[in-house]
């Protein structure tokens, strides 16, 4: 579906009560813990990371019709590679097969969701109701980022994809209207690999996160990539056998060119879950 098209859909579809467009929450939160291009890169370096593909959306009264000044900005993070600061430790969450700790969050604008922090990124995901995206996610905002930790088990390399995110993509027309984030995995927390994910030339949104519909509920396996829904992701493709860290990066910006959809409280890319389909 054709960018120009989703702006309509999305007055629609959103209620713009939700928290207030203008506040800045920027501030890095780290350490949440559940307890209380294919190019490897490193803190030096990156692949290009211009923001904008397909599909930014956001149900219900999680957002609004943010700046619509459409005013052009840069995100702030979509280029992060840098180490993490080792806040999440084994042994602190039980184990299962969905994130054990969030080791940092850098929201820029967003608030949704920080009211449950990090409770609410933790599990399986809930699936919203048909032809609506869940509320139950974090919005991080335009250029926002988070890092996820995985305990046990890691993310390990098998036959087909090796784990899930989980977004809230509305269905419109024979596409979605998405949030994306490029993604980053690593095994150290120090040298970061990248999927490609190019919002600027690529429509489809390929490699990125937050492009499809949630499948996955009461019913419905969440580690099962052919049912769950969502976005799958290959470490093969990465060369990678295992890791225990998830980037999400969000790259709205770049994809449809401006900030028109970043406030509302909900901007960006929203996370529901990160379901682990090989683990050890």
């Amino acid at each position: 579906m054709r960018r120009c098209l989703l702006p309509a859909l999305l007055l629609l579809a959103c209620n713009p009560a939700a928290a207030p467009a203008d506040t800045d929450s920027s501030a890095t939160t780290s350490a949440g813990s559940r307890t209380s291009d294919t190019s490897d890169v490193s803190a030096t370096g990156e692949p290009t990371a211009t923001d904008e593909p397909m599909s930014t959306g956001e149900p219900g009264s999680e957002t609004g019709p943010a700046d619509s000044s459409g005013g052009e900005a840069q995100d702030t993070h979509d280029t992060d590679v840098s180490p993490v600061e080792f806040q999440c430790q084994p042994g602190m969450a039980p184990s299962d097969p969905f994130i054990d700790c969030v080791e940092s969050f850098l929201p820029e604008g967003a608030v949704f969701g920080q009211d449950r922090f990090p409770e609410v990124v933790y599990g399986p995901p809930v699936a919203g109701s048909p032809n609506m995206g869940s509320l139950d996610v974090l919005s991080l905002g335009c250029g926002g980022a988070i890092t996820l930790y995985f305990d046990a088990p890691a993310i390990v390399d098998g036959p087909g994809p090796d784990f899930i995110v989980f977004e809230n993509a509305i269905p419109a027309g024979t596409g979605t209207f998405a949030e994306p984030a490029r993604v980053l995995v690593s095994d150290d927390g120090l040298v970061w690999h990248a999927f490609p994910c190019d919002p600027v030339a690529d429509d489809t949104l390929t490699g990125c996160a937050g492009v499809s519909v949630v499948h996955a509920g009461d019913m419905t396996d969440p580690t099962d990539p052919a049912l769950a829904g969502g976005d799958a992701f290959d470490l093969a493709m990465l060369g990678l056998s295992t890791v225990r860290y998830v980037r999400l990066l969000d790259v709205g910006v770049a994809y449809y060119g401006d900030r028109m959809w970043c406030g509302g409280g909900g901007g960006g890319f929203d996370l529901d879950a990160i379901a682990v389909v090989h683990g050890a």
